[in-house]
């Protein structure tokens, strides 16, 4: 045996010494060096990948950040139109804000600041538990929700997130409005009508002094532009001449109040940034600033909301171009008053609230207020803001700790069940 193995051996290394031993071993060589290479490659391609996506995403960030400051500072010194006709669609296209405020509110916007910072991930596990904690008591809330036949054909999207949800809600509206000629979608989209639900439900509001609208006034499709025809004259003239006898209106009903500061708001746009809302001081006001206010009256006239850089631009867009135009006069909400009051907005969902957003007040706005009794800020910087690294604010802790939610929460909840609405703010 052991002869054999021997003989064996020399009969292998002789054999390796002929061409065939050789070109044996060229081959395995070869073999080995493509399996070599083609691991080296799939590396090669792997690394590449990597370096793209993350240059890809640190480039999304940075474009985001500009466009916050660009969107920021524009506010100052352009009205909405101006910002829509040149910040936004030559500085910063449609298609990337979109894209930008989508996966802001993504698992992968959420995923990227937990991993960019500490503070985030803590905001995030806060809300993550907050939500396991609230989601019995509205389980609870729906089971004997009265929803109303408008609301309730909502279809889920194939991605359930909170943009998807809002994009196929307002499909549902659309497909509500124009197949069933259902308006119900007007409680939430013109604050006149908001305000005459309220009052014919006997829900505390500030009382209006007059509703001025133009029934069946949809906006002329040339109203923002120069006639260009005879007909398109004609046209314009009579789209506007119903804003004329309302401004007539308008000023006897300002000139004969006794209470300032009083409001001008437009019912067709709730829109904070397009600046629908007109706040006259006192009486040398009105006529101080008359031309001021015809000025502003005709561009409401004429504006729509225009939600260009959301994801459910379309369906909304749809929705808000439906409105005719028209003005609430309202009065002050308390007269000789030292401070103005503060405003919160509260989100309803399945007839039970789940928080509240200060909108205004004395120490500025955007700070959100929980059950729990949280009260946490968000914009006392950018990088704050983008990353969503919530701070204690002490300046609202007295909303908790006077007891005044109670009132807010039933307030709201109250609203809701009535109009019989599945979310609402």
């Amino acid at each position: 045996g052991t002869m054999a193995s021997v003989r064996a051996g020399l009969w292998s290394q002789l054999l390796g010494l002929t061409p065939i031993g050789r070109l044996r071993r060229l081959l395995a060589g070869d073999k080995r060096k493509k399996k070599y290479e083609r691991t080296w490659s799939m590396a090669t391609y792997g690394v590449c990948c990597v370096k793209v996506s993350t240059f890809c995403m640190f480039l999304f960030v940075v474009v985001s950040l500009v466009s916050a400051i660009v969107h920021e500072k524009s506010k100052h010194i352009l009205n909405v139109e101006q910002q829509e006709k040149y910040a936004n669609a030559l500085w910063l296209p449609a298609a990337f804000d979109r894209a930008k405020h989508y996966y802001s509110q993504h698992e992968a916007g959420f995923w990227l600041r937990r991993s960019l910072s500490e503070a985030s991930r803590k905001d995030y596990d806060h809300a993550t538990k907050y939500f396991q904690e609230q989601l019995p008591y509205f389980e609870e809330s729906f089971k004997d929700f009265p929803l109303h036949l408008h609301w309730s054909s909502l279809e889920l999207p194939k991605t359930v997130s909170f943009h998807d949800l809002i994009n196929q809600r307002g499909k549902m509206l659309v497909r509500n409005l124009f197949e069933h000629d259902w308006e119900d979608y007007q409680i939430e989209k013109d604050k006149c009508s908001m305000f005459e639900f309220l009052g014919a439900n006997g829900l505390p509001h500030v009382p209006w002094v007059e509703i001025l609208r133009s029934e069946n006034n949809k906006p002329h499709p040339n109203a923002n532009q120069a006639a260009t025809t005879v007909k398109d004259q004609e046209d314009s003239t009579a789209y506007y001449k119903n804003l004329t006898s309302m401004l007539t209106r308008m000023k006897t009903i300002l000139s004969s109040a006794t209470e300032f500061p009083m409001f001008i708001k437009s019912c067709h746009i709730t829109t904070g940034a397009a600046k629908s809302v007109y706040r006259i001081m006192d009486k040398s006001h009105i006529e101080q600033k008359w031309p001021e206010i015809e000025s502003w009256a005709h561009r409401m006239w004429r504006y729509r909301s225009n939600d260009w850089e959301r994801q459910w631009a379309v369906p909304f867009n749809t929705l808000t171009a439906q409105l005719s135009p028209g003005f609430m006069i309202q009065g002050p909400w308390m007269t000789n008053r030292k401070e103005n009051p503060v405003e919160i907005k509260v989100e309803v969902i399945w007839g039970r609230a789940y928080l509240a957003f200060v909108s205004t007040g004395r120490c500025g706005g955007d700070t959100i207020i929980l059950r729990d009794g949280t009260v946490t800020r968000y914009t006392d910087s950018l990088v704050q803001n983008v990353l969503h690294q919530g701070r204690s604010d002490p300046c609202y802790q007295w909303i908790v700790e006077e007891g005044h939610l109670p009132r807010a929460w039933f307030m709201a909840e109250s609203a809701a069940r009535l109009m019989g609405i599945d979310a609402i703010r």
